[in-house]
Formats: structure tokens, sequence, C-alpha cells
């Protein structure tokens, strides 16, 4: 789906872009920056936005959740 029609970027490379590079991306304007191109009308920032945000939940998932070779049980499983 085209998220940016000022410089008609599909969120698809936006993706692509957030998930390949080194760096965290703080804002849109730096996605663009790095698929060398700039913010236009603006009206696009707010998914550019979500996206970097759903990258960022990834990571932070990750990080408190990572994956085991094997289940806990659940009675090991404790509720707060």
């Amino acid at each position: 789906m085209i998220i940016c029609s000022c410089n008609v970027i599909s969120d698809t490379a936006i993706r692509n872009i957030v998930t390949a590079a080194d760096i965290t991306f703080g804002s849109p304007a730096q996605v663009y920056d790095c698929l060398g191109c700039t913010v236009q009308c603006g009206l696009c920032s707010r998914s550019v936005k979500r996206i970097l945000d759903e990258r960022q939940g990834d990571r932070v998932a990750a990080a408190v959740w990572p994956v085991q070779a094997e289940p806990v049980p659940c009675a090991m499983v404790s509720v707060a």
C-alpha cells in the first residue's frame, strides 16, 4: 500500500528500510532521508511513525519475551 503519495513510497519499502538499517529511527524524517527523499506535505508522517512504533514494540517484546528452546511449564510461571 502506498503510504506517501508525494514520494510514492509503500509501506513495504518503509518496513524494509526500518528493519534493514542498523540504526534506530527517531522520526519519520530520518526514514525519508534514508530512502533518499524528504517529507513533502506531511500527511503520511503519522503512518510512518506507526510503523516505527511497531518496530520499536517488536524490539521491546523481544527483550522482554525472549524465544526459548523449550516452553516454560505452566506451574513455573508466576502471575503477578
